[in-house]
């Protein structure tokens, strides 16, 4: 198997591959895994002009900007959101070079939910948000009667979005969504969302916890801080991902005799 991962802005983004790499090792498969980045053709002054408006809908992108003081990934790094529709073409041209490549799967590093002919792909495609809104919809329809307090955590860049996002679904009416961005750091958010005490918590962006400079454990601390469920898209589509592909999988492994 040959995992093909696609972050949203410029490389490198090591802690991507080595977690899907030391998961599925974990789980008893060896993959090799390679990555992509969509914006990593274009430097940040081609970029700039694509910075999207806040009435507009945004990608998240971690990319190298001149004199930036840094960010999660440290200095020479800055945190932007490009317009998501500018951004489609170039995650289309990460697929096709990851394909060419030989990615028996790939698997996008973002938790933004696309259309669903937003993309062609010969091999299976991995979209986190697509697998977290499934998974939460039955979470949601199977609870008992009543509002489910919902909360809801995003860096504040995409969170107008993010919110309608959720009030747009079918099951809406049964979410009392409060919701608490953050930039960087998501412990201060989580600790205004404790507040509320709520049922089940989702954080809408990838890979947090992962990068050098998070706080380690970071899904325990939210957890005991929130006192629910708190569920990550990098590890639902980590896990997702190896169920799609060839690897190997021997479930006999985990079996007690």
């Amino acid at each position: 198997m040959r995992l093909g991962v696609i972050t949203t802005g410029h490389g490198p983004r090591d802690e991507y591959v080595q977690y899907h790499r030391g998961l599925a090792r974990a789980l008893g498969l060896e993959i090799e895994v390679i990555d992509e980045h969509i914006l990593e053709h274009l430097t940040w002054e081609e970029i700039r002009p694509h910075l999207g408006a806040e009435h507009e809908e945004r990608l998240g992108a971690h990319v190298r900007v001149p004199g930036a003081t840094g960010n999660r990934l440290g200095e020479g790094w800055d945190h932007v959101y490009v317009r998501l529709d500018w951004a489609i073409q170039h995650f289309q041209s990460a697929i096709d070079r990851l394909v060419a490549r030989g990615a028996t799967a790939v698997l996008f590093c973002c938790a933004t939910l696309f259309k669903p002919d937003a993309f062609r792909c010969p091999v299976p495609l991995i979209r986190p948000a697509t697998l977290m809104m499934a998974t939460i919809a039955e979470r949601i329809q199977t609870s008992p009667a009543g509002k489910v307090k919902f909360g809801l955590m995003s860096s504040a860049g995409h969170g107008r979005q993010d919110v309608q996002l959720w009030r747009d679904q079918p099951f809406a009416d049964r979410l009392d969504i409060t919701y608490e961005p953050f930039e960087g750091n998501i412990l201060p958010a989580a600790e205004r969302l404790a507040a509320v005490k709520p049922d089940l918590v989702v954080v809408w962006s990838f890979g947090l916890g992962l990068a050098g400079r998070d706080p380690g454990n970071l899904t325990a601390k939210l957890e005991e801080m929130l006192g629910c469920a708190v569920m990550m898209p990098h590890r639902i589509a980590a896990l997702a991902a190896f169920g799609l592909v060839t690897a190997g999988f021997d479930d006999r492994r985990f079996v007690t005799p």
